[in-house]
């Protein structure tokens, strides 16, 4: 056992970057070069296979939304505006990137997800080569990180992905980057550690918790008394603090933070509990099981056995390192306070609204896989295990995951959107450029009611996918909630009291040169349901008209319907489309044109829901 002395002072007992210790293994080394080639053979493999695992869903609620939005382009405000309460410029980015390359296209974004997880194990394999030299525990390291369910539901789902596979891929460029610094070579660590943590930070702030694991492993590393060490040191952390301070004032200057606050004591204990046995549960290969009602987000249902087999492993585990290395403590400190302010985070901004769903939610907890394999390995390489135990102890642990990651698998199998989307396609493409569509909203089990827009046109127009908006040139049609484009008509709640024509009168309202005509509503059925609603508007001209229309509300306060595209109502006996617009407590519909030579009967006008027709 090293005294305190030793805890202070390292000599360097290799010519590698960072420190080799003697394995207590007695498997002979292997040669590194078969080792880097192990590395990138088990980061294709595992990449692959959940490339093709991902393929078999397809979007969520949030992978659409920010596809559409990316949709706008590149404009340095369209990158700055939040995404919920976050400031994420690489997200904005990389979803524009895919609705210009490739809208709607789920493979391709697929496939970039595998090149990303590929690289991540790439670099995680090489990091654990630098910090052991050539030791079988690198590969071991190695598929630890490769299959520990932590990151898989990031993996699956692109909104998740986007965050968390740039957070562990430029982590871990930030790792190596703290690792060639402390071996000397500090123009290079200066040159892509700063920008490896700004990149990261633009695409998941809470990413910057690998400033921990940096901090951890550089104390690692260190081969002097700590002040000398803090003097080589600083001109290091000077140039992290650069891209922690610039994007510190991108979110001062653009963020819009939700107001939170924390749960009560107790809640946040058992909060903790819950946080705590996310790292213990992989340590045994968890989750097992995940929870049916999240489906494909993955939120974690450990049994307890999971939890108190990891507990067992990390008790195992701390002593080995209190026993024979104590600097690895520095690593298992690292993974315990991003847990902890991991907890603070989701406690205080989601649990007001999501009760405590979201603390097991493995899109936060994904990049908690790095510090936490690093602190394993750099631990269990210390214990003497007969090979037997070794291979059976690895094959339990395996089994252990694989179960886990195939009960995942098998709810993301689940995922409804890829046969909606295919279904609609084709059903776009038989029906050509005309079809003319209600603008109703994607099924609920596409959108959910955070959704800021979730109207099917503005998916369809991201992807290029030709259609009309409620023409008024047919009866528009509606997409069913399995993608069928069906027959449809307005399912009226109420409509416009239009008064009795006069004798001789072809019409009893006109809108005529700029005015406004308000009609009182009445109400065609006794239910009064919540939901954005359509209008329908019969009526004769002469010339092409510009309207604007109002739904005004019992308490006198008016929503603008909004226009259709075109704006211009053509000439003739038509109907126009208008819709959806957001109030439930309806009493009047109010016409405004501004055009002096405005002259424009109203024949009828409708409020509702369209409806698939029989």
């Amino acid at each position: 056992m090293r005294g305190i002395q030793g805890m202070l002072v390292r000599r360097r007992t290799g010519p590698e970057p960072a420190v080799r210790r003697a394995s207590a293994s007695h498997w002979s080394a292997p040669d590194p070069a078969v080792l880097r080639a192990l590395v990138i053979g088990v980061a294709v493999v595992q990449s692959v296979v959940l490339g093709l695992l991902a393929r078999r869903g397809s979007w969520l609620s949030d992978d659409v939304e920010f596809l559409v939005q990316g949709g706008e382009g590149f404009a340095p405000r369209e990158l700055l505006t939040p995404v919920n309460d976050h400031i994420a410029p690489g997200l904005r980015f990389v979803y524009a990137t895919f609705a210009e390359l490739a809208p709607l296209n789920w493979d391709f974004t697929v496939v970039c997800r595998v090149l990303l997880q590929a690289l991540a194990i790439t670099l995680l394999g090489l990091l654990l080569l630098r910090l052991l030299g050539a030791s079988w525990w690198v590969l071991t390291g190695t598929v630890l990180y490769a299959l520990t369910s932590l990151s898989m539901p990031s993996f699956m789902s692109l909104s998740s992905g986007v965050n968390n596979l740039p957070a562990h891929v430029f982590g871990l460029l930030l790792l190596h980057a703290t690792v060639d610094w402390s071996a000397g070579h500090r123009r290079r660590a200066v040159a892509y550690g700063p920008l490896s943590l700004l990149v990261s930070l633009a695409c998941w702030e809470k990413s910057g918790l690998v400033l921990v694991t940096a901090l951890a492993l550089a104390l690692y590393l260190r081969e002097t008394p700590l002040k000398p060490w803090l003097r080589r040191t600083w001109p290091y952390a000077a140039a992290l603090t650069v891209p922690i301070v610039a994007f510190g004032i991108l979110y001062a200057a653009n963020g819009s933070p939700t107001a939170g606050r924390f749960p009560s004591f107790g809640t946040l204990v058992e909060l903790a509990g819950k946080s705590f046995a996310v790292p213990l549960g992989a340590l045994a290969g968890g989750p097992w099981h995940w929870s049916p009602i999240s489906g494909a987000f993955g939120l974690a249902d450990a049994p307890g056995p999971v939890v108190v087999l990891g507990g067992i492993v990390a008790a195992g585990l701390l002593l080995t390192a209190w026993r024979h290395d104590r600097r690895v403590l520095l690593l298992w400190a690292s993974v315990g306070i991003y847990t902890l302010v991991t907890l603070l985070l989701v406690s205080y901004g989601r649990f007001t609204l999501f009760g405590a769903s979201f603390t097991v939610h493995y899109h936060y907890w994904s990049d908690l896989a790095i510090p936490l394999t690093l602190a394993v390995v750099l631990t269990a390489r210390w214990i003497r295990f007969p090979p037997l135990v070794a291979a059976g102890a690895m094959i339990t642990w395996t089994t252990a995951a694989v179960v886990s990651l195939a009960s995942f698998a098998q709810y993301w199998d689940d995922n409804p959107s890829r046969p909606y989307f295919a279904t609609l396609r084709a059903e776009l493409e038989n029906a050509g450029p005309a079809v003319n569509l209600w603008d109703t909203r994607l099924p609920n089990s596409l959108s959910v009611a955070l959704s800021a827009d979730p109207r099917v046109s503005p998916v369809l127009r991201t992807a290029g996918i030709p259609f009309q908006l409620q023409s008024s040139s047919s009866e528009p049609r509606m997409v069913d909630d399995a993608g069928r484009i069906r027959p449809a008509h307005l399912g009226a709640w109420a409509t416009a009291a239009i008064p009795p024509k006069g004798k001789g009168q072809i019409c009893s309202v006109f809108l005529q040169g700029a005015s406004t005509v308000t009609l009182p509503l009445k109400a065609t059925t006794a239910e009064r349901p919540t939901a954005n609603w359509f209008v329908k508007v019969g009526y004769l001209s002469r010339v092409e008209h510009t309207v604007a229309i109002e739904l005004v509300g019992t308490d006198g306060r008016s929503v603008a319907v909004p226009a259709a595209v075109p704006a211009v109502w053509p000439a003739g006996l038509a109907n126009r489309y208008l819709g959806p617009t957001p109030v439930t407590d309806l009493a009047a519909v109010r016409f405004r044109s501004t055009d002096p030579k405005s002259n424009l009967c109203i024949g009828n006008v409708e409020i509702g829901l369209p409806r698939v027709s029989e």
